[in-house]
């Protein structure tokens, strides 16, 4: 064949074959097809795309692999093949006379969860006048752009750096662009697309923390015949107190060195105060208390043998046979008493000094020290372990597991059986015979740290360094910090998007599961419905404001905005606020309250897309670039009276940042967002916005005392440390004006 013969074509086509069927198809002449614009349309998007993501947005690296063996030789047969592909398909969409229509297309058009930082691609598929072009764009919301090119794509880039979240935009190319050779489009062209939430403000947490390679132990000192020893911690954590096997008190840098003898036999309970300046022992039937600032030891001698020292706050209180005492301004004083059938349990005496475990005929009971009475914990056999660093929680054995319990002997959480200590980091280490594992109070995010002897472990109070005993010996090690634990908002927008996945899906029965009884009365009258039905339709959501408003039990509040479709263009909008309170049972969230606002029309100024709160600042994010003349006047806090709450906005990047505030946690507050804001193109707000939000509580993470237990049976297949291997009342937002 002596036709015409493209020489790039036989560049890239090396193969024979291929040249032959190209040639055939480039020079075949093509009738002008039956087809319908919208198959046209669709067509030329499709491939525009399609060859968008294969040629421009993995440019780099497709040629990097492409020109490399053996991706040469499958690299030659694809371009081929796209390119007879792109050969047919001008041969279908074009005239016989050539390329007349100009064809526009974008890689994100269609898309939901576009990226916020990165330009608005278009693609041509001839040369451009590219300031014709670019006067012919227009976006929806007001957007401030520049714009690039390269070769025949246009790259919009928004001036604030980022598009706005959870927002649709559509750019259009007006009639008035035209090509390099004067060519106009024949109509505009709109690209539409939906952008993805806000970044979250920290890493996701771990759900699998991964086993750790090494915790840099270190022998410190030798204990004598003994296996274990009572010991404590100092306060900042450099040394450790303990009783050798010949009750001699001691102590050790952690950085090693000598032992150093604080008192030379006869030591037992050894109890460092809170505030770190005072150790307390029991020593010849007396107290004595240590100061370490004059290095002076005062005694206190009891009327009744003391078996178990503590504190309470400053004031030293400790445990005899009959009854838990304290120092008084004239001598022992006697707090509560105590059974005479019972039996003091070592490191018993909560860290506030409030409570006191003690072993009763078999039954592990506590004493509530104030009122002098006790509740049993478990059931018989079942031994205490350790406390929670602010003595609200305790660990006692049972049952052949480690069980978290509160203060009224309920279990609020169930972990692997081992020798337990509690940090100040929410961190449980579980030790043994065999191995060490670390886990969460709520029975998440437990890791085996170490094969091998960790008897008695105990943690310094900085929550990383810890002492363990093996072989007589005294060590220490550093364990690894766990995941973040979730937040108490992390939980409850778990509950909310699920809640309203199932909505969007019209499975009203998966929705009804996240609703307590007052949640589902809400649903069956005042006008809320679980499913949305209609036109135009509910076609996405997203969270436009959270706060934890209350504890004890957890309490919080989102502002959730349903959008509403008419074909591919969000025309309307609604907004619920859903109050969600832990269950005293499950420990789980479910709404308890919902509320709905008014419909509003999109499309006629600026929107609030997001409010985030905290005690001193409100961020306020619009889907427009705002005129900052107009924010003063434009954007108001009042209080519950009313009143105005003197505060300056300042403005950046779509977001407007109100600072200097002090809002009182629960403390009720209106945002109003009034008709005198203006966008950039001059378009005022259409109705005014009023937003209610609370003074937030400051509590970041889950709360273990209510929290619920991703339990782990004792008869959990994870393995134990025991053993070396696994054993069996809120006001909706409004819109007015």
């Amino acid at each position: 064949m002596n036709g015409y013969r493209d020489p790039e074509l036989d560049d890239v086509l090396q193969d024979d074959q291929l040249r032959r069927i190209a040639t055939l198809l480039s020079s075949a002449q093509q009738p002008e097809p039956p087809l319908d614009d919208a198959f046209r349309s669709g067509l030329r998007r499709e491939l525009m795309k399609q060859a968008w993501d294969m040629a421009e947005g993995r440019r780099d690296s497709w040629w990097r692999r492409a020109f490399q063996p053996p991706g040469l030789a499958w690299a030659g047969a694809a371009v081929g093949l796209v390119l007879i592909a792109s050969v047919v398909t001008l041969a279908l969409l074009q005239p016989a006379g050539g390329l007349q229509q100009v064809i526009v297309a974008s890689p994100i058009d269609g898309s939901n969860g576009v990226a916020l930082q990165q330009p608005i691609l278009v693609a041509f598929n001839q040369p451009m006048d590219h300031q014709a072009t670019q006067d012919a764009v227009s976006i929806t919301p007001a957007t401030s752009v520049t714009f690039s090119w390269e070769a025949n794509t246009l790259a919009v880039t928004p001036s604030a750096g980022t598009l706005a979240p959870n927002t649709q935009y559509q750019v259009t190319i007006g009639s008035g662009a035209r090509t390099a050779a004067g060519q106009p489009l024949s109509s505009a062209q709109t690209i539409t697309f939906v952008t993805q939430p806000p970044a979250a403000p920290t890493p996701a947490p771990t759900p699998k923390p991964t086993p750790v390679q090494g915790l840099g132990e270190k022998q410190l000192a030798p204990l004598g015949a003994s296996t274990t020893a009572p010991l404590q911690w100092s306060a900042d954590s450099s040394t450790i107190y303990f009783v050798n096997s010949a009750g001699a008190l001691e102590v050790v840098s952690t950085k090693g060195g000598s032992v150093t003898v604080v008192a030379p036999d006869g030591v037992l309970s050894p109890s460092i105060s809170p505030a770190g300046d005072r150790l307390a022992y029991i020593r010849g039937g007396k107290l004595e208390v240590l100061t370490f600032a004059t290095g002076h030891t005062d005694e206190v001698t009891p009327a009744t043998t003391p078996l178990l020292v503590g504190w309470a706050k400053d004031a030293l209180v400790w445990a005899a046979a009959d009854a838990i005492y304290t120092q008084g301004a004239t001598g022992p004083s006697q707090l509560a008493a105590l059974p005479t059938t019972g039996t003091i349990t070592p490191d018993s005496i909560a860290p506030d000094g409030a409570h006191v475990a003690y072993q009763q005929d078999q039954n592990l009971q506590l004493l509530d020290v104030a009122s002098g009475k006790s509740v049993t914990l478990g059931q018989p056999g079942d031994t205490f372990l350790g406390w929670s660093p602010d003595g609200t929680q305790l660990l006692y054995a049972g049952g052949g597991a480690t069980v978290v319990s509160d203060l009224q002997g309920n279990t609020t959480a169930t972990l692997a059986p081992g020798e337990a200590s509690w940090s100040t980091q929410d961190a449980v280490l579980l030790g043994g015979e065999t191995s060490l594992y670390q886990v969460r109070p709520d029975g998440s995010n437990q890791t085996r740290l170490s094969n091998g002897t960790y008897r008695s472990p105990e943690w310094a109070p900085n929550g990383t360094t810890f002492a363990f005993f093996r072989g007589g010996l005294l060590w220490s090690g550093t364990a690894p910090a766990l995941p973040p634990e979730p937040t108490v908002l992390d939980q409850a927008s778990a509950v909310v998007n699920s809640f309203m996945d199932a909505r969007l899906n019209k499975l009203p029965d998966a929705a009804g599961h996240y609703l307590d009884d007052n949640g589902k009365q809400a649903y069956a009258s005042g006008g809320l419905s679980l499913t949305i039905t209609g036109d135009p339709s509910f076609n996405r959501y997203y969270i436009l404001t959270q706060e934890v408003t209350g504890s004890a039990p957890d309490t919080t509040r989102f502002v959730v905005r349903l959008v509403l479709s008419h074909g591919k263009l969000d025309v309307s909008e609604t907004e619920e606020t859903l109050v969600l309170v832990r269950d005293a049972t499950t420990k789980q969230f479910l709404i308890d309250q919902a509320t709905a606002g008014p419909q509003r029309d999109l499309g006629k100024g600026p929107e609030v897309v997001g409010v985030d709160v905290s005690a001193d600042t409100i961020k306020i994010t619009f889907d427009s670039d705002l005129d900052p003349a107009t924010i003063a006047g434009g954007i108001v806090l009042v209080d519950a009276n009313g009143q105005a709450v003197t505060a300056t906005p300042t403005y950046a990047s779509k977001t407007v940042t109100i600072t200097g505030l002090d809002l009182r946690p629960g403390a009720r507050f209106r945002l109003q967002v009034l008709t005198a804001l203006r966008d950039v193109l001059g378009h005022n707000v259409a109705g005014e916005y009023d937003l209610d939000i609370f003074g937030p509580v400051l509590k970041n993470h889950s709360n273990h005392h209510d929290a619920g237990a991703a339990a782990q049976s004792p008869d959990s297949t994870s393995p134990s440390p025991g053993s070396a291997s696994p054993s069996p009342g809120s006001s909706s937002p409004s819109a007015g004006g």
